[in-house]
């Protein structure tokens, strides 16, 4: 038997509570750290002006709305000797998120186990996710300016290049807090379009930063699955005299098209990676 994802979240909800721990780490540190860059011009998206890369990286808010027929698609390296070296390296990266735009298909396995003490919940998923991985059809279609398009900071080099595509152009206009974090990062105010689906992915900090986007985005895609089909596999409850426990194993699989990043957006505070997406249902 098949639930939406609104059962779902509510059978989940009434399983526990998961306790989020925030790091340390100054927000204005992190941001000093990570985007002490200079690069700085206008890019215009569906009549909507994007603020610099500059303005981008000090506030960690990454706008990649489509524009006309090209996806907007930030590809991030580490520092490497070779200039050249860190375009290749941010191309491929730019080239792996276009291939996930032309189809990803995924199986997810969930646990959920509510044990009898009030702390004794335990969330587990297994993700794994299926795209084409031969990048090199892609890279041909990636353009960037080298003068407007990269921006380099103490460890990291971001560019944002255009993948032409036969893409849809959507109705996009981002939109920011009074604090400045997206009010989409509390997965409220989410924009709807048209026969798309749309998710909010989310990761805690990777050994490398690139890896932490890289989890953020596919955490993204396995909640649109997650929306399309989730199947309970089994239950089990129990009672003892310290109280009930239950479990739930939950499996969901489908296939996405047409995956696009419209934003995604740096915790300043701990450096964990929102990603606000879209993707058709596949067939």
């Amino acid at each position: 038997m098949f639930f939406n994802s609104n059962i779902m979240k509510k059978i989940i909800a009434c399983l526990g509570i998961v306790f989020l721990f925030f790091s340390c780490v100054s927000g204005t540190e992190w941001v000093r750290q990570k985007f002490p860059s200079s690069v700085s011009t206008d890019t215009t998206v569906n009549n909507y002006v994007l603020p610099s890369m500059k303005e981008q990286a000090a506030s960690g808010h990454w706008i990649t709305a489509p524009s006309e027929n090209s996806l907007i698609i930030i590809g991030i390296s580490g520092l490497l000797v070779k200039k050249d070296d860190e375009i290749s390296t941010a191309k491929e990266d730019a080239a792996r998120k276009a291939a996930m735009y032309h189809g990803i298909r995924g199986n997810i396995e969930s646990l959920h186990n509510n044990g009898a003490n009030f702390f004794d919940y335990i969330a587990d998923s297994k993700v794994d996710l299926d795209y084409d991985t031969d990048y090199e059809k892609y890279i041909d279609k990636l353009t960037f300016d080298p003068k407007t398009d990269v921006l380099k900071t103490d460890n990291l080099v971001f560019v944002r290049f255009k993948y032409t595509t036969e893409s849809v152009p959507v109705n996009f206009t981002a939109s920011v807090s009074n604090d400045g974090r997206p009010n989409w990062t509390y997965s409220r105010d989410l924009p709807h379009f048209d026969g798309f689906l749309t998710a909010v992915g989310f990761a805690r900090n990777q050994v490398k930063f690139k890896d932490t986007i890289k989890k953020s985005i596919e955490s993204a895609a396995a909640r649109m699955i997650e929306d399309i089909s989730t199947k309970i596999v089994s239950t089990d409850k129990s009672a003892t005299g310290m109280g009930a426990s239950s479990m739930i194993q939950t499996r969901s699989e489908g296939k996405l098209n047409s995956f696009q990043i419209l934003e995604f957006w740096i915790d300043p505070k701990t450096g964990y990676v929102y990603t606000l997406a879209i993707a058709r249902q596949g067939d």
